[in-house]
């Protein structure tokens, strides 16, 4: 049986490019709050994304066919507040029309862990099909 290393993203020189990439797996662990991605490059091999612990998330129009545009990761990529505060209100909405109200200073609180290191946000933003954000404890990557 074949078994695979992972590597906390913050640990890498640099990603490589996840532009016009497909998201085409998704596994899903609520029990042990795990997600995984597998996304297609346009280069040939697959890229593997591993979340722990995750706190919130969520993603609409996952379609046939689901491009990248860009992925957004912490804490290669950092967050304003303000886009912070978006990206989690979202994800804790149902209803884009209705997102809920959040109390700022969970926010900030969420917002300084993400700073420190202590949780990481994830965004994929589409060419085309799926939209996902992500809160967890750390983001990895097969290697």
């Amino acid at each position: 049986m074949k078994t695979f290393s992972f590597t906390c993203v913050e640990n890498l020189a640099a990603l490589p490019s996840f532009h016009d990439a497909e998201l085409v797996s998704i596994e899903h662990d609520p029990d042990v709050k795990s997600l995984i991605l597998r996304f297609k490059r346009v280069s040939g091999p697959v890229e593997t994304l591993m979340f722990s612990g995750v706190v919130a998330q969520r993603m609409i129009d996952f379609t046939d066919q689901n491009v990248a545009s860009r992925l957004l990761i912490s804490p290669m990529h950092r967050f304003s507040l303000d886009e912070f505060y978006a990206w989690v209100r979202w994800m804790y909405s149902r209803d884009d029309a209705k997102a809920p109200e959040l109390d700022r200073t969970i926010i900030e609180r969420l917002y300084r862990d993400v700073a420190d290191g202590s949780k990481a946000l994830f965004i994929l933003e589409p060419s085309c099909g799926a939209e996902m954000a992500v809160l967890c404890e750390s983001v990895s990557m097969l290697i």
